[in-house]
């Protein structure tokens, strides 16, 4: 065991967990790392398939190992890079949404496929790391970092040079992670705890003025509110914001193109690792090139991409007009190796998402009692954060509000997580349960008014 303390914040995503360090004494992140989730290959892309795939133990178990095996590998890099033992991890604090939640703790998911899809389960009951079967082992003088796949741990195997035998204590050779866990309270059935770090990491509870934050992740959390009152609600996106569901998405990472602009007939594009040849295109860029289509009018009001002859600018060369019975398509990037293309249907999945979100904003703008010229503040999160254009936002049409400063935030869930790791017990407490005894939250599934906003918000206005 080393003298120093640390702490881990762990933001538990459908497609991407996410994970900090923080040194105890100093309050300093000292390593961030972020990895794609372990369940997402098999077990589908949203939280419904997730939801599909964990209806009773058995089933749940298969999921919690591979949260697992994701925040192991996390740690384990942590614990690696910095030469320390698992037990120097003396508490976690984590935040999903419901489902990710309920299955960390091994819970099954069968509340959240009827109604009223609120959970039974006392997310505050694990105490301990322990007390789920998370735990981390060393096994010193071995090199590679390895998983033991029949095991819901994650084993560990650190380099040699990071522990010599006069560092062992008592002769030990493995150290066990057994730390204080918090999870993040759940407000619904489809408003999990990243929604409640969101909150607590804005200081909703302690502010004047309004704020409304969009989370956008595989589904798009969104909660307005201030001390006296808070509003929430889940708008079921899909994954389109994440490159999911579209054919040549994929997740911000390696050489997925991240911001794409349309000029003088030519897509001018950057990718997250600068390469020049892109593999896809991740939700930031995607936001950017239908921003761009819809600006050079290739896209009409209603989503239809339009053909060559009807399009009234020099970009008209950027769209494959289909033959018989074939709908267009616009040509991204194309050489003799590498063809990036979106389709008529990748324009229908954008189209759902952003009606989904813009009607559940309108209806929670409109319970909350608040009108769109009011003043308050904006924020976005979602791992787009950083590539976004504030002007797209308006033209993709994604919320009943025009003309509002838009602060982004990469992952406001992370970023609650560690607030509360470097906050005094008694204040943490107090803020979240405030948290939860102000916040109301408004499901939209049956709801009559959301599929009728939801047919008009279709349409670009």
């Amino acid at each position: 065991m080393s003298s120093k303390k640390y702490s881990a914040a762990i933001d538990l995503g459908t497609t991407t967990i996410a994970a900090a360090l923080i040194d105890k004494k100093t309050n300093n992140v000292i390593l961030e790392k972020s990895s794609t989730n372990l369940q997402y290959p098999d077990f589908g892309l949203d939280s419904v398939k997730r939801i599909q795939n964990g209806l009773d133990k058995q089933s749940v178990k298969k999921l919690q190992e591979k949260a697992f095996l994701t925040i192991g590998n996390l740690l384990n890099y942590f614990i690696k890079e910095l030469c320390i033992y698992p037990e120097d991890i003396t508490e976690i604090a984590l935040a999903g949404n419901t489902a990710m939640e309920l299955a960390f703790c091994g819970e099954p998911l069968s509340d959240l496929a009827k109604p009223p899809y609120r959970p039974s389960f006392d997310i505050s009951f694990p105490k301990k790391t322990n007390e789920i079967g998370l735990s981390l082992y060393i096994d010193i003088g071995t090199e590679n970092l390895t998983t033991d796949s029949n095991h819901s741990d994650a084993a560990i195997n650190i380099s040699s040079d990071c522990f010599g035998k006069t560092n062992l204590s008592n002769g030990k050779n493995k150290g066990t992670l057994d730390s204080d866990l918090f999870i993040f309270p759940i407000l619904d059935g489809f408003v999990g705890g990243d929604t409640v770090s969101s909150i607590y990491y804005l200081d909703l509870t302690n502010r004047d003025r309004p704020a409304f934050i969009a989370d956008f992740g595989t589904n798009v959390e969104i909660a307005i509110g201030n001390k006296n009152k808070i509003f929430t609600t889940s708008a079921p996106a899909g994954p389109a914001f994440e490159g999911g569901n579209i054919k040549h998405g994929m997740l911000a990472q390696g050489s997925a193109i991240s911001s794409i602009e349309l000029k003088n007939g030519l897509f001018n594009f950057e990718t997250i690792n600068g390469s020049k040849i892109p593999e896809g295109i991740c939700g930031s860029g995607i936001i950017d090139l239908m921003a761009s289509l819809l600006r050079e009018k290739i896209i009409d009001k209603n989503g239809r991409i339009m053909p060559q002859e009807l399009i009234d600018s020099e970009s008209y060369s950027v769209v494959n007009s289909g033959v018989d019975n074939v709908e267009n398509e616009v040509v991204i990037y194309r050489n003799s190796k590498t063809d990036i293309r979106f389709y008529q249907d990748d324009v229908r999945q954008f189209q759902f998402a952003k009606s989904a979100v813009k009607s559940a904003a309108e209806i929670l703008l409109n319970k909350y009692k608040i009108d769109v010229e009011d003043d308050f503040d904006v924020y976005i999160s979602g791992s787009f954060g950083n590539y976004i254009k504030n002007e797209n936002i308006d033209i993709i049409d994604i919320f009943p509000f025009k003309n509002k400063k838009i602060n982004y935030i990469f992952d406001s869930s992370l970023e609650g997580c560690k607030k509360y790791l470097i906050t005094a017990n008694s204040v943490r407490t107090l803020d979240i349960s405030k948290i939860t005894a102000i916040s109301k939250n408004f499901p939209l599934s049956g709801s009559k008014l959301f599929e009728k906003l939801f047919i008009k918000n279709l349409l670009w206005e």
